[in-house]
């Protein structure tokens, strides 16, 4: 069954069975990140980042080119993109239908959409209006639902109002040419970046595309007005062409006097020197009308200037350059070393050689003390290499350790957070009975009229709540370590939450006699969050407060606000109490934490709250921010979305 292709039926064999062969390569992927490799059935890949090759390239172009205006920065940005892409479909398909051993064109163009799945381009959809032939009547038509091109621009978004699939283009005619020796251009003429439904692409010889697209949207007059600013790839690279060819012979002049390497052009035929700059009138000590009355062959006699001219003319001819050394002459009669280089040169419509020589002769030198340097050291590397191969093995034996302690330790904060979940559980019951069982008590003393000392009961009762409290807050931590958290969401008022909290804070805030100050705007609406757990943000933030402030104020801000992601829910919670030294905040946020060791033996607890407080909050996508100081009191601000099903949506 095909699932990496859609094809018309008739092709559908042809196509599995390439899915499978492809299928098979990929299977064989390696990963070697020490060695920076990715290989694929032994052949080595590359990751490349799919924005870097689209939104930011286009980006880049459009800032180099900005003097040149939009039109023409995206035009070079598109050519550029085609023909890489162009010329790496053409390698790929080649290379996978030797591997393949695939000759029947259908059949090498079946290895390319499987190919193209696997290796993150795109999904390929052909239309079974397509004729594939190996000639120029061939015509491909086909959507990409998945391309990675107009992908990564949605992703980032933005909206064009031209096709951006460039790329996938390129290298699905590319891959296509080499599949059926003709060649291929593809055209996408809708695309799901500019708001269209599909990635369409038409693919054609150079000489019909045009009529083939013609013909296409005639024929679907309710698709043409979705199709704006296609290009035909190789044209819209022209201007740029005529551009540079113009302004070549200027360059050319520049470049060639200010060179610092010695230059000369050559008649191709005789060696004679036809112009020279003058880094070549410095290295020859001579003038550059001088030097325009030499042959190649007399400045470098040395070393057979005549062979060496004639072998630098062949090689230039046969493979376009030349590399070689020699010895020159300076009119002086001083020697010295040169690197010569060769290539062709088009000089008043006629080709000339171009000869580039660089003095090497302190280099040379500099090569010969290296050389006996390098003697010197490989001695030394090799009793390097030996200690280092003990040192080595010291580290793989070190490196099993750490593993073997790695995995102890994973295994260890498994047991613990289950021995604290089924600790938790196991204490909870007992105390629930503790609890109710002293409820009972003072209840049934009230209605029979006994004596018993209620004060002792109430302790009873408040010990195990207390308790309990704790028991809570670790199987908390202990399902939120262990990934078993969940979110209730639903829609509350914000006033009703406020009361609650205020109902359920104020015997802590009298207890310590401190003042509670809230400050609240009556009609803060409805929020879609999980309420539970909002409550007990407040509560635990609420309690810290009450408990680290006597004879002070304990406030709480709650407000809508708009922010960077939309309107959002904020609860400061500020107190007078003893505060805390700044650089000690981030501590209180870890379990089992709090300020120091007198805090904890002072004020109690576990340091739990705000630890359960933080993933809370974060659990719901929003944060909470501490600013603090020693004296002069701590305030604790949560902010929250408004709505927990908009954020997530929108992600």
């Amino acid at each position: 069954m095909l699932k990496t292709v859609r094809v018309p039926p008739e092709l559908e064999p042809l196509f599995e069975q390439a899915q499978e062969d492809v299928g098979r390569f990929f299977a064989e992927r390696r990963d070697v990140p020490d060695k920076a490799t990715i290989e694929v059935f032994g052949q080595r890949y590359m990751l490349v980042r799919a924005r870097a090759m689209s939104v930011e390239f286009f980006e880049m172009v459009q800032r180099l080119y900005r003097d040149k205006g939009q039109d023409e920065a995206l035009g070079v940005a598109r050519s550029l993109l085609f023909d890489i892409a162009h010329a790496m479909g053409l390698a790929d398909a080649n290379d996978l239908a030797d591997r393949m051993q695939l000759q029947d064109p259908i059949a090498r163009l079946s290895a390319g959409p499987i190919h193209f799945s696997h290796s993150g381009w795109a999904f390929v959809d052909i239309s079974p209006e397509s004729r594939p032939v190996p000639n120029e009547s061939f015509y491909l038509i086909y959507d990409h639902p998945y391309s990675f091109e107009s992908d990564s621009w949605i992703d980032a978004g933005k909206r064009t109002d031209f096709p951006v699939c460039v790329m996938n283009a390129g290298y699905s005619s590319g891959w296509c040419e080499a599949s059926f020796g003709v060649p291929l251009v593809a055209s996408e003429i809708l695309c799901r970046a500019k708001g269209d439904e599909h990635c369409r692409f038409i693919m054609a010889h150079p000489s019909r595309i045009e009529g083939y697209i013609h013909d296409y949207l005639h024929g679907r007059p309710h698709l043409a007005s979705h199709v704006t600013r296609y290009e035909i790839p190789g044209f819209f690279s022209r201007k740029q062409q005529e551009d540079e060819l113009r302004s070549r012979e200027e360059q050319y002049r520049g470049i060639f006097e200010a060179g610092t390497n010695a230059l000369l052009i050559l008649d191709d035929h005789t060696g004679v020197v036809v112009e020279a700059n003058p880094a070549a009138s410095q290295l020859f000590r001579c003038s550059r009308a001088d030097l325009g009355r030499c042959r190649f062959a007399e400045l470098l006699e040395a070393s057979g200037g005549a062979d060496l001219f004639a072998r630098m003319r062949a090689a230039v001819h046969e493979l376009g350059y030349f590399l070689s050394e020699g010895i020159a002459t300076a009119r002086d009669g001083e020697t010295f070393v040169v690197e010569l280089r060769g290539a062709r040169f088009r000089l008043q419509n006629r080709d000339h050689l171009l000869a580039v020589l660089t003095d090497i002769t302190e280099q040379k030198r500099a090569q010969l003390a290296l050389r006996k340097a390098h003697d010197e050291l490989e001695q030394r590397v090799r009793e390097r290499t030996a200690e280092l191969e003990r040192l080595n093995q010291q580290l793989h034996l070190l490196n099993g350790q750490l593993v073997s302690a790695r995995d102890s330790a994973i295994d260890a904060s498994k047991a613990k957070s289950a021995f604290l979940a089924n600790m938790s559980h196991e204490l909870r019951t007992p105390l629930n009975a503790i609890i109710g069982y002293s409820e009972l008590l003072e209840d049934e003393s009230v209605e029979d009229g006994r004596r018993l000392d209620l004060g002792d009961l109430g302790k009873i009762r408040g010990a195990a709540r207390h308790l309990l409290d704790l028991i809570n807050d670790i199987l908390d931590v202990s399902k939120i370590e262990a990934g078993k958290m969940e979110l209730f969401v639903e829609d509350f008022a914000v006033d009703e939450l406020v009361q609650e909290v205020v109902a359920t804070i104020e015997p802590l805030v009298h207890k310590n006699a401190n003042r509670l100050d809230i400050v609240a705007r009556p009609g803060l609406g409805l929020v879609s969050l999980d309420r539970t757990k909002v409550k007990q943000i407040a509560i635990n933030l609420l309690s810290n407060a009450c408990k680290f402030t006597h004879r002070g104020v304990v406030g709480l801000r709650v407000s809508r606000e708009v922010g960077t992601h939309g309107e959002q829910l904020v609860l400061a919670v500020q107190d007078t109490g003893i505060g805390i030294d700044p650089a000690r905040l981030e501590e209180l946020f870890q379990p089992f934490r709090q300020a120091d060791e007198s805090t904890t033996r002072k004020y109690g607890g576990t340091g739990l709250g705000l630890s359960i407080s933080r993933h809370y909050a974060e659990m719901m996508h929003g944060r909470i921010d501490a600013r603090s100081a020693p004296g002069l009191g701590s305030t604790f601000t949560v902010t929250l979305p408004i709505a927990l099903s908009r954020v997530e949506a929108a992600e």
